[in-house]
C-alpha cells in the first residue's frame, strides 16, 4: 500500500454528500490507496491502514515514545484507538452508498504488554451490517510473532441521512 495522506484541517476531508456518493468498502480502500486524506490522528499514533477487503480491515503500526505513559509502557488508550479504528472501519466496509456510522460502543481487553518499537498488526472483522446496526470484533498481534496482544468488540449506529 502507498504512504496515507492526511488532512491538515477539516477543509481536507471529502465532504458527506461526496462520502455518501460512494460505498463504505470504496471510501476505506481510496483511504488506504492515499487517494482521500486518513484522519491525521492515524500518523499521531504511528499506524496505518494496509489491507482492505469486504469485511476485514488491517492496520499496521508501530508504537513507540509518544505513545507511551507514564511508566514507559504503550498506553492503553493506544491498543483502544487502533483496536476501534479497525473494527470500525470493517463496520464502514459493509456500508452502502448513503449510508454512514458511528461508534455506540466499544470494548477492549488488553492481553499483554507491547514493547516500544514493537510492530504489531490489527485486524477488525466484521460480523454483522444491517438495517441499524453494525457490529465487530477485532484484535492486535505482533508482527513478527503472531502473539495476541489485544482483543476487541464494537456495536456502531448505521445511519442513513436524509431518510
Amino acid at each position: 500500500m502507498p504512504d496515507p495522506i492526511y488532512a491538515d484541517g477539516p477543509e481536507d476531508f471529502l465532504t458527506l454528500d461526496e462520502v455518501l456518493n460512494i460505498s463504505g468498502l470504496d471510501y476505506i480502500r481510496k483511504m488506504a490507496a492515499g487517494e482521500v486524506p486518513s484522519p491525521t490522528v492515524q500518523k499521531l499514533m504511528a499506524y496505518k491502514i494496509t489491507q482492505v477487503e469486504e469485511g476485514r480491515v488491517e492496520l499496521r503500526g508501530t508504537p513507540a515514545h509518544p505513545q507511551t505513559n507514564g511508566y514507559g509502557g504503550i498506553h492503553g488508550g493506544w491498543y483502544a484507538m487502533v483496536l476501534d479504528t479497525a473494527m470500525t472501519c470493517a463496520v464502514i466496509t459493509g456500508l452502502k452508498k448513503g449510508q454512514t456510522q458511528t461508534t455506540l460502543e466499544f470494548k477492549v481487553n488488553l492481553i499483554r504488554a507491547i514493547k516500544p518499537g514493537t510492530e504489531v498488526i490489527a485486524i477488525g472483522t466484521l460480523d454483522h451490517i444491517g438495517r441499524s446496526t453494525g457490529v465487530a470484533r477485532g484484535e492486535i498481534r505482533g508482527a513478527q510473532d503472531g502473539r495476541l496482544y489485544a482483543t476487541g468488540t464494537t456495536t456502531c449506529f448505521v445511519m442513513t441521512p436524509g431518510s
